[in-house]
């Protein structure tokens, strides 16, 4: 089950150390290698650290996701250049937190923005209403494909279990797999056995979508289901 987190609440692994402040989490990472598709330092990467920051009730943003968020960082005196950013409009007492076997999901999660990929549309904002992000941690030292692979069964996992709950789009009435504006990163530890293979057909693959597809449905029961 999901844990949603509080103010000071903090979340320690192998290789990490997790805080959650007043208006963000941030992730510090000792020895790891990443992938996401982040604004701020996105692709792979070796981080040092992960942010995801809430613009909730903020309207300072300007549309300029990489500025806005190289600001915050020199702010709290964290490395710009190995740092992935993610920004959210959900409210930061709504990030949640789940573990299982192999990894550690932290998860902020919005429904504004819910599409389908036939939807058609043709965005190249940056607008971050709505957003799913998704940061994933594993104790094991994933190769770079299997960084793909993760993140591809990431992104299974939670358009499965969007769909699971019938969310649908804002622009069809076609079932949702994700939002405009999604972010997922997956970092791992590059100590201890080397995997090459992360798809659902792997341990590491099915725990990672078992706590992607719970971590979804239970913030979506919690904050978005009535009755």
């Amino acid at each position: 089950m999901v844990k949603i987190l509080e103010k000071g609440d903090e979340v320690e692994g192998g290789f990490f150390r997790a805080m959650m402040y007043a208006d963000f989490l941030l992730i510090e990472t000792d020895n790891s290698r990443g992938i996401s598709n982040a604004a701020l330092n996105g692709g792979l990467i070796d981080p040092v650290a992960v942010i995801n920051y809430s613009l909730y009730g903020k309207k300072d943003c300007e549309n300029k996701p990489v500025e806005y968020l190289s600001r915050i960082l020199e702010g709290i005196g964290r490395d710009q250049g190995r740092t992935i950013g993610l920004l959210t409009a959900v409210r930061p007492d709504r990030f949640g937190y789940a573990r299982g076997r192999y990894s550690h999901c932290f998860i902020s999660l919005g429904l504004d923005n819910a599409a389908s990929p036939l939807d058609g549309l043709s965005y190249s904002g940056t607008g971050i209403n709505g957003t799913i992000n998704i940061v994933i941690l594993t104790d094991l030292r994933l190769t770079d494909a299997a960084l793909v692979d993760a993140f591809k069964t990431s992104v299974e996992a939670k358009s499965y279990s969007l769909m699971e709950k019938e969310v649908r789009s804002k622009f069809s009435d076609r079932l949702a797999t994700g939002t405009i504006t999604d972010v997922t990163a997956i970092v791992s530890s590059l100590g201890g056995l080397e995997y090459k293979y992360a798809g659902t057909g792997t341990d590491i693959g099915s725990d990672l979508s078992r706590l992607v597809h719970e971590s979804i449905v239970d913030i979506i029961e919690k904050f978005y289901t009535s009755g």
